[in-house]
């Protein structure tokens, strides 16, 4: 390294560093090196995940078991700086000290969000095993698919979308949808990327405009293109026109707001953090180690269906209605508890709603199977097809084979019918002649290619 001359504030030159200083001979000096001062300003915990200094923060965890989920001033932990910059072994440190995968900043933003936001593949693998929750949304209204797509990391999109976060979410204030996101910034990858994991292109934002029309007018023609195709084979792109009047926008309009689609989490004000906590709250603490045995944690058990309930072992009725509607509650964003007729009739709508969310996620799922089978099938059409044409071209040149050979009997035949020579050979002759015309004769009819067969 460099030798370099330290300022102090006065301008006087301190000292000269050492040329076999490395990086780690810096991390382990004072600040006072750099600002002459005589106190010694050690890192505090924040700038060592940010910088990824395991030895400090390991030191400072032991000494306070609760720093490691403390907030400094811009309410950030120490796993956020971690996740943010992309330091691996650092979030494990700290999710081995329970450092806890839900808090937020002051934008309502998970580690999960800003590790997703860096593109930090490996850290949001972490994130995840660890029980962050996809779908928690930040002030802005945004899931952490949402910031994966909207900073065009797609390794981090393809893993949130194999540990299925719903690529149909939307903002609730524009009815934008990652799909619609993507078709703006003309990232055509990540529009084939979504596509392949169930976004559909149907969608619009509140004003009706769906990934076609956003892509369309910001001339995206690529985009355009492959979304008419998807369609093509998936189903048309079904949209309010402007031709349609306003009557049609607002309809489309009320549907963006109350659909449902696959189950998640979409919670902006998520309160427990465990499953423990929600049952807790709900007054049935006593169900926990039902879903221990289960191994059923938060995240699996805000998927659950009365009939899931069922299965686990919840054979009560009125315990099971409570589980059901407080997943359906946290769905939509409202008080896991309440009270009143009116709130006992909500909450039926939304289980129903639920459920049809289920059995349209079993539809769709059904549906793409069949897709598969319809193109297995295709396939296999095509491969008997060819078998079919390869066939007849053996046909035909069987059938012009035995044409020749017949054409060279019938000649060899008429010379020995005038032959004079050798007379008592030529009758035997004749007819031996006369029998291997016969047999080419059935075999030209057999490979005739133009006389219709039956079964055999």
């Amino acid at each position: 390294m460099e030798v370099r001359e330290v300022i102090t504030r006065s301008g006087s030159v301190m000292s000269e560093l050492e040329e076999t200083w490395t990086e780690q001979t810096f991390y382990d000096r004072p600040l006072s090196v750099w600002t002459g001062d005589e106190e010694v300003i050690a890192a505090d915990i924040f700038t060592s995940a940010s910088i990824g200094w395991e030895d400090c923060i390991k030191q400072e965890c032991y000494n306070d078991k609760e720093i490691v989920n403390r907030k400094n001033k811009g309410q950030w932990t120490p796993l956020m700086y971690a996740a943010y910059y992309g330091h691996k072994d650092v979030v494990l440190l700290l999710m081995n000290f329970k450092a806890s995968v839900h808090i937020r900043n002051d934008m309502g933003c998970t580690a999960l969000m800003l590790a997703a936001m860096c593109g930090n593949d490996e850290v949001v693998k972490l994130l995840l095993k660890a029980g962050s929750i996809l779908e928690t949304r930040d002030s802005m209204d945004r899931t952490a698919l949402f910031h994966a797509v909207c900073s065009g990391h797609h390794g981090v999109t393809e893993l949130l979308l194999k540990h299925r976060a719903n690529p149909n979410t939307c903002k609730r204030g524009s009815g934008q949808t990652p799909l619609i996101a993507a078709a703006g910034t003309g990232d055509v990858a990540m529009v084939s990327l979504l596509l392949q994991y169930g976004a559909l292109p149907s969608l619009t934002t509140h004003q009706g405009h769906c990934a076609i029309r956003i892509a369309h007018e910001a001339g995206y023609s690529s985009i355009v293109t492959l979304i008419q195709q998807w369609s093509s084979k998936g189903g048309p792109v079904v949209a309010p026109q402007l031709e349609d009047g306003p009557a049609a926008v607002e309809a489309k309009r009320s549907q963006m707001r109350q659909r449902g689609g696959a189950l998640c989490v979409d919670s902006a004000t998520v309160v427990p953090t465990d499953l423990e906590s929600l049952l807790n709250e709900l007054g049935l603490h006593s169900y926990m180690n039902v879903f221990r045995e289960q191994d059923v944690d938060l995240q699996v058990f805000l998927t659950l269906t009365d009939q899931d309930l069922k299965e686990c072992g919840i054979q009560k009725l009125g315990p099971r209605r409570k589980m059901t509607s407080a997943i359906a509650r946290w769905h939509s964003n409202a008080p896991l508890r309440s009270s009143g007729v009116e709130c006992a009739y909500a909450d039926k709508l939304e289980v129903e709603m639920q459920e049809l969310g289920v059995r349209m996620a079993e539809a769709m799922e059904a549906l793409q199977q069949t897709k598969k089978q319809v193109t297995q099938e295709r396939e296999l059409r095509g491969v008997t097809e060819g078998w079919l044409v390869e066939a007849r071209g053996r046909l035909q040149q069987c059938f012009q084979i035995l044409t020749g050979i017949r054409n060279q009997l019938s000649a060899a035949h008429h010379l020995c019918s005038i032959a004079t020579i050798q007379p008592s050979i030529i009758p035997k002759l004749t007819e031996s002649m006369a029998v291997a015309l016969k047999q080419v004769d059935f075999l030209m009819a057999l490979s005739d290619p133009n006389m219709a067969r039956g079964t055999k």
